[in-house]
């Protein structure tokens, strides 16, 4: 190959072919002169892993690690929001890798719809508590204010993560079914619940139903109405709350089962 062709073929190929041409002679003195004079570039191999310095997390049993992973994940979804949050943030946070993250959950998506849903099942908790608390003999006004008042505490204690998914529009879009799906299955047991109250044991169950749907919307909504008012303190959530659900309730506790008509129209 001449001088041209092989300027030829740099021009169209884009690379330099003049060594593939020499003598072999002057191939060997030019390696030697390379080997001794030029660095062959290095390739440094990608980290895996969490950054450098981070701290690594303990080994935990299957159940332990999903238990992190909701804690963390709750967390940097209040701190960063839903739509800021990255399943690399959580994993660095978490002081884990990324697989890590998938062996639990195959998304973002499932692992919000599985802290909300952990977070439903705590709240149903603290209420059912709350209720078992109340003397079986006080007024039927005291059931539905301690569930009240632990609807507003669980909400204080959760105040970040609320307004994460109450407020965020992007939770909404991804997870809103779920989370109305968690809504209703609440309202059930509440509704449930209800029965063990003898003034309201009464009741047919899809009154128990609707009571217990007004009572979660209501508390959420003053909830969310607190974030925006945050000198609003918690007992006087509780009043608010009470003032409008009791004065509605009352007259259905006050006498007998009320007669509705629940026929399809």
């Amino acid at each position: 190959m001449t001088g041209v062709s092989a300027r030829v073929e740099r021009s169209q190929t884009g690379k330099d072919t003049d060594r593939l041409w020499k003598f072999p002679d002057q191939r060997r003195t030019d390696d030697a002169r390379m080997s001794t004079t030029d660095e062959v570039p290095t390739t440094t191999p990608r980290r895996r892993g969490p950054k450098k310095g981070t701290p690594r997390a303990p080994r935990m049993k299957r159940e332990e690690r999903e238990r992190q992973l909701l804690d963390v994940a709750e967390r940097v979804f209040a701190d960063n929001s839903y739509q800021a949050t990255t399943m690399e943030l959580i994993a660095s946070e978490a002081g884990i890798t990324k697989p890590v993250i998938y062996d639990h959950f195959r998304s973002k998506d499932q692992l919000l719809v599985a802290v909300v849903a952990r977070a439903r099942e705590e709240l149903l908790d603290s209420t059912s508590e709350a209720l078992d608390a109340v003397p079986s003999s006080a007024p039927i006004e005291e059931y539905f204010r301690a569930g009240v008042r632990a609807f507003m505490e669980f909400f204080e204690r959760r105040r970040g993560s609320f307004r994460v998914y109450m407020q965020e529009a992007a939770v909404a879009a991804v997870a809103g079914a779920d989370i109305e799906n968690l809504r209703q299955e609440q309202a059930r047991e509440i509704a449930e619940r209800f029965g063990d109250i003898p003034q309201v044991a009464g009741y047919p169950m899809m009154i128990r139903e609707a009571m217990a749907e007004i009572m979660i919307a209501t508390n959420e909504r003053v909830a969310s109405w607190r974030l925006r008012n945050p000198d609003i303190d918690l007992d006087t959530a509780v009043e608010i709350v009470m003032a409008v659900l009791w004065n509605g309730f009352r007259s259905y506790t006050e006498g007998d089962v009320p007669q509705v008509d629940l026929t399809p129209r």
